[in-house]
């Protein structure tokens, strides 16, 4: 998935988490709520002080925008595992025991 969708999908749950609509940031933005919606959907990049001025109406650091491991599509995790099935041998192995151990 592309940094601007993941990017988007990972402020929108973290505004959705707080209970704050897209209007209210757009607002607290200076922006067109248009304009918004097309950051959260992965369409458009903040600005840099656009960026900023989210992680302050967020409450959090840059740092936690970009921390969007949780929010992989079954596809990207199937692909990810498919390539450490076909790269190493010993963590596949370590993979089956542990599912193996999940299942009983």
């Amino acid at each position: 998935m592309e940094l601007k969708k993941q990017l988007g999908k990972r402020i929108k749950e973290l505004r959705e988490n707080r209970q704050i609509s897209q209007e209210q940031i757009a607002e607290k933005l200076n922006i067109h709520p248009a304009n918004y919606w097309r950051i959260e959907n992965g369409i458009s990049y903040p600005k840099p002080e656009n960026l900023e001025k989210i992680c302050e109406i967020l409450n959090v650091k840059a740092q936690e925008l970009f921390a969007f491991e949780h929010i992989l599509s079954i596809t990207d995790i199937k692909n990810e595992l498919q390539k450490i099935i076909n790269e190493d041998e010993d963590l596949t192995r370590l993979i089956y025991k542990f599912v193996k151990t999940l299942n009983g």
